[in-house]
């Protein structure tokens, strides 16, 4: 007993000294020195100089790693215990960033960790939450505050590989901020009219761990538009792509809600030309394809693939839906096709649910995001042509179009789990679908419930009056896709 004893107190005092010395630590103001090689980078906030902000980033980390399923412990790894261990990592990691705000000014490592905390709320409350929305703010804000934004105004003193991480950490930051603000319907935080940022290079994480003179030789091994020349495919890669696509959202929410002109129509235009040239001249191995699964990739470069395809897409069918007009059941040609585009690039990516570990959720958000747009207006346009006679404006097959958006309801059916936020928002989708692809097929069909007979009320166009919407603001929206993303 009286060893037990002494072993509880000493473990009482080595905590004890941790934890002084952990705030002592904090309190202090993180300096990096010009010198500072990357690979040398970790000893100013680990070991013997451990910091607060450190302990938080790797708590957030660890309940998104759990949650995902990458990773596992001694216990039984099923979905509650996922879901707990999340819940306390993130009001750990919210912990750490309060007491880090009191005791140290704004730093590099404070803005990881707002990051991260933004990731982890995304799965724990939902994209849609008011605490989302909130870290999202709050975010921007330290961007903004740290300098991230201005390339310009850059400090010299700084070395060169925590500059090109600043630059990572803005282009992942900018395009989260778009598809959350195109989510909720809501004007995006960092706008790019007040930013000089430029690009990150497509270099690999370990050419940041090298000394200065490796990573400026590293320029060799680029293009001038700061792509690989090796055609080599790593997270620098997606960064990059995701943001020149964010670029042209940006461009998109500043002229979504003014009137349609046609000088406004002409800038639609032009910006949907741009795009589609800014997604040509990406470098061919980034480039989604259809035969892309045939080509021996690895599973995840291909998944990144049509994530990026379907956001490039989507700009377009934003564009497109603009140009029609919100109120329009008929759409337009272009409209048409770009979310038959969409869905069938959706159902692709269904189809590769067995070959990855857990890929439920994040299919779920694909549909939620890209699936239910392009599919609300094919189903409304085709019981449109059904109801008045007029053509049906789509140029491709109305069979096999028909047939698509039978594979979309049944996913709608199966892709949830009764246990889920979205499970009755998935249910009652798939029976007003089902409803009126049953009246489109059979005209003698009569749909007996006023309710799912009114498609207004169903329209998901979250980028226009998204806030209008019952059947949104009473859901919640979990994003699990960030995995991919950073």
């Amino acid at each position: 007993m009286c060893k037990e004893n002494i072993s509880d107190r000493n473990l009482a005092d080595f905590t004890s000294s941790l934890t002084v010395s952990i705030i002592q630590n904090t309190a202090e103001i993180f300096e990096v020195p010009p010198e500072t090689q990357g690979r040398d980078f970790h000893a100013l906030f680990t070991g013997p100089a451990i910091r607060l902000e450190i302990i938080g980033l790797l708590c957030a980390l660890a309940g998104r790693a759990r949650y995902l399923g990458l990773a596992s412990d001694r216990f039984e790894d099923d979905r509650t215990s996922r879901s707990q261990y999340a819940h306390k990592m993130l009001a750990a990691s919210d912990a750490a960033l309060h007491i880090c705000k009191i005791l140290t000014p704004l730093n590099d490592l404070t803005i990881w960790l707002v990051h991260e905390i933004l990731l982890l709320s995304d799965i724990v409350h939902g994209d849609s939450s008011p605490a989302c929305w909130k870290r999202l703010g709050e975010l921007s804000t330290d961007i903004f505050a740290l300098g991230l934004h201005r390339d310009s105004k850059t400090l010299n003193d700084l070395p060169e590989f925590l500059l090109e991480s600043r630059r990572r950490q803005f282009a992942a930051a900018y395009q989260l901020d778009k598809s959350i603000a195109t989510f909720l319907g809501r004007p995006p935080r960092i706008p790019w009219r007040y930013a000089d940022c430029r690009m990150p290079l497509d270099i690999s994480d370990e050419a940041l761990a090298t000394d200065n003179k490796v990573l400026n030789y590293s320029r060799d091994y680029i293009d001038e538009n700061g792509w690989s020349r090796h055609g080599v495919v790593q997270r620098s890669s997606w960064i990059r792509v995701r943001f020149i696509i964010s670029t042209f959202r940006d461009e998109i929410l500043e002229v979504s809600l003014q009137n349609m002109t046609p000088e406004m129509e002409n800038r639609l235009k032009d910006i949907s030309q741009r795009c589609h040239l800014a997604w040509d001249s990406l470098p061919s191995c980034l480039r989604y394809s259809p035969q892309c699964w045939d080509q021996n990739l690895h599973i995840a470069v291909c998944l990144m693939m049509i994530i990026s395809y379907l956001a490039y897409l989507y700009n377009d069918f934003l564009i497109q839906r603009l140009i029609a007009g919100k109120n329009n059941p008929r759409g337009n040609t272009a409209l048409l096709a770009v979310s038959a585009d969409i869905l069938s690039t959706v159902l692709t990516l269904g189809m590769q649910r067995e070959q990855m570990i857990d890929l439920r959720p994040d299919f779920a958000w694909t549909v939620l995001l890209y699936g239910f747009p392009s599919a609300s207006l094919l189903i409304k346009a085709l019981q449109h042509q059904k109801r008045t006679g007029e053509p049906f404006l789509y140029e491709g097959s109305r069979s096999a179009l028909i047939r698509n958006l039978s594979v979309f309801i049944s996913h709608l059916e199966s892709i949830v789990r009764p246990d889920n936020a979205n499970y009755a928002l998935f249910q009652r989708a798939s029976q007003l679908f089902s409803r009126i692809i049953d009246e489109i097929l059979e005209p003698q069909s009569i749909l007996q419930d006023s309710n799912l007979e009114d498609t207004s009320g169903f329209d998901f166009d979250p980028m226009i009056e998204v806030d209008g919407l019952d059947l949104f603001n009473n859901m919640d929206f979990g994003v699990a896709f960030n995995q991919w993303l950073f």
